[in-house]
């Protein structure tokens, strides 16, 4: 029973092990791909960009835009860009089955964004010049926790549904400014809607920072802005150059293949060992 128990065992691991390995492949092969996608722009210096220039890498410090170093609302950090998010926390109610045709509802919490605000375009700058960087980019970093971007704030409010309770502090510096519209808090708060609390973040941008960016160029205002992602591919990268970046996770993926794979044949071939050992 117990070698019969084994068998089983090793065939389930080892078939698991087999298709995780597929699944490695084919997101090695995917990453090699958006590599070689990447890897076809050219290299541009910021004075050489154009409206018109088509996809392109860049490379240099991350500098203030426009209006030039800014002071994070909430936090008072000087940086070259901010933003401030409002996340709302909620309750659901969901039905889940349990026993024979029967269902129990299971209450849990939820949050969903319901207010953003960012202060304007950045810059990079190089020793050829500067050229605007879009803060929509930021949205496609290589990084998943978003990195260049640094959160300074991330405080939960959970004092209720009421918007009386958020007239001051945080959340009440961003209504006194206008930015926030003044009823939305209102209108979050009626029964149905089921909030229990907020929370606030803002995430910065500093200065001299090193980024690569890939992305297509237009203009805005008479100026040239690296504005949109090309496809799918990350926009800013903070450590490597983005096809760079993509080449070392398809080199990542291949390894992790085959040892999976490997340890997926291993079991598979223990299991024969075995076989010979069942009972007849």
């Amino acid at each position: 029973m117990l070698v019969e128990l084994a068998v089983i065992f090793l065939w389930f691991i080892g078939g698991a092990a087999v298709i995780m390995a597929a699944i490695m492949i084919l997101i090695s092969s995917r990453l090699r791909r958006r590599s070689q996608a990447a890897g076809e722009w050219p290299n541009r210096s910021c004075a050489d960009v154009t409206a018109e220039s088509g996809p392109l890498h860049l490379n240099g410090l991350s500098a203030p835009g426009p209006g030039g170093m800014v002071q994070a609302r909430l936090s008072a950090t000087e940086c070259i860009w901010y933003r401030n998010r409002v996340m709302r926390n909620f309750w659901v109610t969901r039905w889940t089955a349990e026993g024979e045709g029967g269902s129990v509802p299971i209450t849990e919490p939820m949050q969903e964004q319901v207010w953003e605000w960012e202060s304007g375009p950045f810059s990079l700058a190089d020793a050829s010049g500067s050229v605007l960087i879009d803060p929509a980019l930021l949205r496609r970093t290589a990084n998943l926790l978003g990195y260049p971007m640094q959160q300074a704030i991330g405080e939960t409010l959970d004092d209720g549904p009421e918007a009386w309770h958020y007239r001051g502090g945080m959340m009440g510096a961003l209504q006194a400014d206008g930015l926030m519209p003044p009823d939305l808090l209102d209108a979050l708060a009626e029964p149905e809607a089921r909030t229990f609390g907020y929370r606030v973040i803002e995430d910065v941008l500093h200065r001299d920072m090193s980024l690569h960016v890939f992305a297509v160029p237009s203009s805005r205002d008479g100026r040239v802005i690296m504005r949109s992602p090309f496809r799918d591919l990350p926009a800013i990268s903070a450590a490597e150059r983005v096809p760079d970046g993509q080449a070392r996770g398809a080199r990542k993926a291949t390894r992790w293949a085959a040892v999976i794979g490997g340890a997926g044949l291993a079991c598979f071939g223990l299991s024969a060992l075995l076989l010979p050992m069942l009972p007849r």
